[in-house]
């Protein structure tokens, strides 16, 4: 996953920020906030014109916004093009090797860009307790510390 985390820096190199929403402003993505399901908390799709776009579930809290943001940013760099929902849909297959690209990539977003220098001033935390202190799932948490 090393593509997955260089990406993540680079944009947010770019940028100087790592916040999705900042991103997504920097690179024209609309984000906009809709009553969706309750089990749905957001996804992303391109315009008949390749506009990007995406809708998180307007009920979620500040955490679950930005880690939803990034994780639906996420699929717009990593999966161009493909729609997983669109393909559930239709073959019923289940994509979990998406999700979890998604998921890395909102982690190295989420979690300090300087990940080593990082991981040695919260070494004595617990990802468990990183997870509590961050608001991320801790199997986004999980990810990030994989290596």
């Amino acid at each position: 996953m090393n593509g997955i985390e260089r990406l993540a820096h680079r944009i947010t190199k770019r940028f100087g920020d790592g916040s999705p929403f900042f991103l997504c402003d920097c690179m024209g993505i609309q984000v906009r906030r809709l009553d969706l399901p309750k089990r749905v908390r957001g996804f992303c799709f391109r315009t008949e014109s390749g506009k990007p776009i995406i809708v998180l579930q307007e009920t979620l809290s500040e955490m679950e916004d930005c880690y939803c943001c990034a994780h639906e940013l996420g699929h717009l760099l990593l999966h161009p093009g493909l729609n997983a929902q669109v393909i559930a849909d239709l073959t019923y297959l289940y994509a979990p090797r998406y999700e979890r690209e998604a998921d890395f990539f909102a982690a190295c977003l989420l979690i300090d860009p300087n990940f080593d220098e990082w991981s040695l001033t919260y070494n004595p935390l617990t990802q468990e307790q990183i997870a509590e202190l961050s608001g991320l799932p801790r199997r986004v948490v999980d990810l990030r510390f994989e290596r």
